[in-house]
């Protein structure tokens, strides 16, 4: 029973994964209208803020609206609020805020799409704006290019546009690509006979286009900080190097490792702080250029292309990141080298000193041997001459017992045996303690 229990709550549970996994293809619906419309984008950084909280603070903006709100673990909902669609949708760290109206303000961008939501609503995107773009869809089939041109450039309020068509001419998308007097970034999109499904999608890649590329111009940032601080650290490193090299100058070797080592804890530490960045800027920039390619821009007149000016802009501060990251990896290498190299040459001092050590326990211990030897050759007359007084007192006794003796004679004569005894004893001894 229990077995099946398990086995009932595992499939459970492999179902639930399943369904995340298949709801991850429809993750991203798109938001249609038919022309013509006006769109609002708003893209707030995330911060310390949590997905959860921004998912919860918009489920009480729905409830407040009498809608429905996200459900759990979503990371986008749509909802109808009055005329306006809105779409929120939480990205890795920012959040989307998408509406949609009918309808051209009248003049076009006079009266935005924001301007449908509450007031404590907007005041809250507004504050926390990093990205907006604004967007009017309209509708002209009929009139000449040069006017139409005229009225563009009127809209956007520039003499310089860039834009081209879409969709084989279906279409057309243009922008000069300033921010107006609240922030927000204007752009046109001019409906030539586009479906509203081709619509959709492209006013959402148009969205996407602008949201990452900003979120990857994020990387930019840190790429400057980055040069600047490895601007500090490699003429450190050079000054480590030098007194390397000119080693007689500077034989303290442990304070330069201990200079080295600090330049190293800060390279590691403007590597680990900043990669995070760069990958994100390098995942943001490849969305960018999918997205241009998928809308398959075409050139409209002598005005350049849409496209082309986003790549013109958005590769240099890539490749500036990418300089940044290669930069920081080989600072990070060129360090490591330089430890390497210093480690070598404290071991190799090091093993110099344990040398000149070890020659000095051996010299002392040719003293000691030395020493010792003269110890036991003092030693071995001082045993013949106690055995030799020893022998004198046993003759003397003997010439008190009244034999015919001389202590003195005797004395002498035994002398050099008892030396010679003395002296095959202790060479005796130390053969067997060597052996």
């Amino acid at each position: 029973m229990e077995e099946l229990e398990s086995d009932i709550s595992a499939g459970a549970s492999n179902i639930s994964e399943r369904v995340a996994l298949s709801n991850e293809w429809h993750a991203r619906p798109l938001l249609a209208l038919p022309s013509p419309l006006r769109c609002s984008h708003i893209v707030c950084l995330r911060g310390d803020v949590s997905l959860e909280e921004r998912r919860e603070q918009f489920a009480a903006f729905c409830q407040a609206q009498d809608q429905s709100g996200p459900c759990k673990n979503s990371r986008h909902h749509s909802v109808q609020v009055g005329n306006c669609l809105l779409k929120w949708e939480g990205h890795t760290e920012a959040d989307s805020y998408t509406l949609l109206v009918a309808g051209n303000a009248e003049p076009p961008f006079a009266a935005s799409a924001l301007t449908f939501l509450d007031a404590s609503m907007r005041s809250r995107l507004l504050g926390e704006l990093f990205i907006g773009v604004h967007v009017e869809v309209i509708c002209d089939t009929d009139s000449p290019e040069d006017s139409r041109l005229k009225r563009i450039r009127a809209l956007l309020g520039s003499s310089e546009v860039y834009g081209g068509t879409v969709s084989r001419g279906k279409g057309e998308i243009w922008s000069s690509f300033r921010l107006d007097a609240e922030g927000f970034l204007r752009v046109v999109i001019v409906d030539c006979g586009l479906s509203e499904a081709r619509l959709s999608r492209h006013l959402q890649r148009v969205l996407e286009v602008e949201t990452y590329r900003m979120l990857a111009m994020l990387g930019l940032q840190a790429a400057r900080e980055v040069m600047g601080t490895l601007g500090e650290l490699e003429p450190a490193l050079d000054e480590v190097m030098e007194q390397i090299a000119h080693r007689d100058a500077d034989p303290a070797l442990e304070r330069l490792l201990q200079r080295i080592t600090r330049i190293a804890a800060k390279v590691e530490h403007v590597a680990a702080a900043h990669a995070y960045r760069f990958a994100a800027a390098r995942a943001y920039n490849g969305i960018v250029e999918r997205r241009l390619a998928e809308l398959s821009e075409a050139q409209k007149g002598s005005a350049p292309r849409y496209t082309t000016f986003l790549q013109k802009t958005l590769m240099p501060a890539m490749r500036t990141c990418e300089a940044a990251e290669r930069r920081t990896q080989e600072l990070a290498q060129r360090v490591t080298r330089a430890t390497q190299l210093l480690d070598s040459m404290v071991d190799m001092d090091q093993k110099k000193q344990n040398q000149a050590i070890l020659e000095s326990l051996a010299e002392r211990a040719n003293l000691q041997l030395r020493l010792q030897q003269s110890v036991e050759g003092f030693s071995i007359f001082a045993i013949t001459y106690y055995a030799v007084g020893l022998l004198g007192y046993l003759f003397k006794s003997g010439k008190t017992l009244g034999l015919a003796v001389d202590p003195d004679l005797l004395t002498g004569i035994t002398a050099p045996a008892v030396l010679v005894v003395v002296w095959l004893s202790v060479r005796s001894i130390k053969n067997r303690l060597k052996h």
